[in-house]
């Protein structure tokens, strides 16, 4: 996304392709009950919050930095948020311990190669800020998935949902929808689809055991970006890449071995 002229039309494109997308598979999935609803307009609230905080970030610094962050702050912070509103499903010593180290491998990568720009505190604090909110999000999730029984029906009405509340914060801030998604379509539907694709996976993982677990080996995502760079784009990897990445992949082996 950052590779798009504006980051904001192309996250917009993305939320709302998803949703029109799902309207079609609601019909044979069915809709989640009424209990779940508040845990979906919560949903909203942390997933906007989200991603308006990701164009602003993407507009304050490099793409390459800001989502290593903001990533890894997501399996620390599901982690903490778990411990406060999930009693269950702790992770053991081992399995915490493997969280740290994913994300401390994946946040390490935000600050390899070759970078002379200062960055300043703010965008890097608004990174770490948008990984809370993200997390908060997952914390709704499993909330949600727990009272509708099924992360398939949780995640399209979602999905629905953030596509209908995208245009009302648009519109709130005075700018309309179709102006955002001129020219986007085509590639919000591309995105879309893979969007939730693994947004749907990810559903299905946390209702097998410990949420921080299971968001630190989602952001395992990140090293595969970077092993496609290597391989396809032949981009240079230095040294302390090669450690970020070590340092990650220990994380998970210890999350497989707890």
């Amino acid at each position: 996304m950052r590779s798009r002229p504006d980051p904001s039309s192309a996250v917009t494109a993305t939320v709302f392709m998803a949703g029109v997308i799902s309207i079609p598979f609601t019909f044979y999935f069915g809709l989640p009950p009424l209990e779940a609803v508040p845990w979906l307009l919560l949903g909203i609230l942390f997933n906007t919050t989200t991603l308006r905080l990701l164009v602003a970030i993407y507009r304050l610094m490099p793409f390459a930095v800001a989502y290593p962050i903001m990533r890894g702050t997501i399996p620390l912070a599901v982690t903490a948020l778990d411990f406060i509103f999930l009693p269950i499903g702790y992770p053991g010593a081992l399995a915490l311990f493997g969280i740290v180290l994913v994300s401390l491998g994946v946040i390490l990568l935000a600050f390899t190669g070759r970078r002379q720009e200062s960055l300043g505190r703010k965008p890097i604090l608004l990174a770490v800020l948008g990984g809370i909110t993200a997390a908060a999000y997952v914390i709704t999730d499993v909330k949600g998935i727990a009272i509708t029984g099924s992360p398939i029906v949780y995640g399209l009405f979602a999905a629905i949902i953030n596509a209908i509340a995208m245009p009302i914060f648009l519109r709130a801030e005075g700018v309309p929808l179709s102006k955002v998604m001129k020219g986007e379509y085509f590639f919000g539907l591309i995105a879309s689809i893979f969007s939730m694709s693994s947004y749907v996976l990810f559903l299905f993982a946390l209702t097998h055991g410990p949420v921080g677990a299971a968001s630190a080996i989602r952001e395992i995502s990140v090293l595969f970006a970077l092993g496609i760079s290597v391989i396809i784009l032949k981009e240079p990897v230095g040294f302390l890449r090669w450690i970020a990445c070590g340092i990650a992949f220990m994380g998970i082996a210890l999350l497989r071995l707890a």
